[in-house]
C-alpha cells in the first residue's frame, strides 16, 4: 500500500517535529553547562548534517545556486532565532522559555498580514490579545511587571523563529525538500561556528552528560525535528504551523519541571493557561466553522 502525504499527515509531521525539537530546551541547558551557546547550536547542527548527509547523500549532488541560497536564508533566520533563544535560557527557566515561545500563534499570522497587505481579522486580534495577557502574566515578578534581559531574548528569538516559518514555507513550496533538509543545517553550522570563534571562548563538552545533551540536541531536535519540518509545512499553510507550535510550549513546559525541577508559581500557570488558549482557540474555531460547510 503506498503511502500519500496529505494535509492532515503534514500537520502531524509539523508536531511531531515541533515536540522533538522542544526537548532543546532541557538538553540546552545541560549543554550550556560548559559550552557558550554559538559553539552548541555549532556542533549540534554539524552532527546533524553529518547523519542527514549521508541519509539523503543523493541529494547533494541536486543542489542549484537559487535553493542553495533558500538554504542559506533559512538556515540564517533558523540560527538567529536559536542564537536569541539559547542566550535566554542561560538566564531564564525553560519552562517560561517555552510559554514566551508560544507567542509565535500571534506574531506569524502578523506577518502574513503584512506581507500580504490586509488587516488582521477578529480571531486573529482576539487571539493576540489573550496571547499578550499570557506573557503579561508570564512576565509578572511579585506585584510588578517587566521583562528579564533573557525574557527578551526569547521573545526576540520568537520574532526571528515566526520569520523563519515564513521564509521555509516559501523555500519547501518551490525547492527540493531533501536538499532543503540537509543544506539548512549546514548553514546554521556555519553561521553558528562565525559566531563562536568571534564572540566565545573555544571549550568542548567536559563531561559525558554534556556530550550525551549534545547528541540528543543533534539527532533528536535537529537531525529529525529539523528535517521532517519542511516535508510537513509543504502540505499545510505558515498559519496552521504558527498554531501547532502549541507543542513546543507544552512538551518543554513538562520536561522542565519533570528533569529540571523547575517551579511554576500561580501567575506562571494563568500566563501560560492564556498563552495555550490563545494558540487553540482559533484552531477550534475555525475546525468548527469548516465542518458546517
Amino acid at each position: 500500500m503506498k503511502f500519500e502525504m496529505n494535509e492532515r499527515r503534514g500537520e502531524i509531521l509539523v508536531a511531531l517535529a515541533l515536540a522533538l525539537r522542544a526537548s532543546s530546551l532541557l538538553f540546552g541547558k545541560i549543554a550550556m553547562q560548559s559550552m557558550g551557546p554559538y559553539l552548541t547550536i555549532a556542533l549540534r547542527f554539524t552532527i546533524a548534517f553529518v547523519l542527514i548527509a549521508l541519509l539523503f547523500r543523493r541529494s547533494l549532488r541536486k543542489v542549484d545556486a537559487k535553493t542553495l541560497f533558500h538554504c542559506a536564508l533559512i538556515g540564517f533566520f533558523f540560527f538567529l532565532a536559536m542564537v536569541f533563544e539559547m542566550k535566554g535560557l542561560q538566564t531564564t527557566p525553560s519552562s517560561v522559555t517555552a510559554f514566551l515561545e508560544g507567542s509565535v500563534v500571534v506574531i506569524v499570522p502578523a506577518i502574513a498580514c503584512i506581507m500580504q497587505k490586509k488587516l488582521p481579522d477578529l480571531l486573529t486580534v482576539a487571539s493576540a490579545i489573550i496571547a499578550l495577557i499570557g506573557v503579561a502574566f508570564l512576565t509578572l515578578k511579585g506585584d510588578r511587571l517587566g521583562f528579564t534581559t533573557g525574557e527578551l531574548l526569547v521573545l526576540g528569538g520568537t520574532v526571528w523563529y515566526s520569520l523563519t516559518v515564513i521564509v521555509t514555507d516559501k523555500a519547501a513550496k518551490n525547492d527540493d525538500l531533501e536538499v532543503v533538509a540537509v543544506y539548512q543545517l549546514l548553514f546554521i553550522a556555519i553561521f553558528a561556528y562565525i559566531g563562536a570563534f568571534i564572540f566565545e571562548e573555544i571549550r568542548l563538552p567536559q563531561s559525558g552528560t554534556e556530550w550525551g545533551a549534545v547528541l540528543a540536541l543533534a539527532i533528536i531536535c535537529s537531525g529529525v525535528g529539523f528535517t521532517i519540518q519542511p516535508f510537513g509545512q509543504k502540505y499545510t499553510t505558515p498559519e496552521r504551523a504558527g498554531i501547532l507550535a502549541v507543542f513546543n510550549p507544552l512538551t518543554a513546559a513538562v520536561l522542565g519541571v519533570v528533569f529540571l525541577h523547575e517551579k511554576m508559581t500561580p501567575s506562571m500557570l494563568a500566563g501560560s493557561f492564556l498563552i495555550l488558549v490563545s494558540i487553540l482557540a482559533p484552531a477550534w474555531i475555525q475546525d468548527r466553522r469548516s465542518r458546517r460547510q
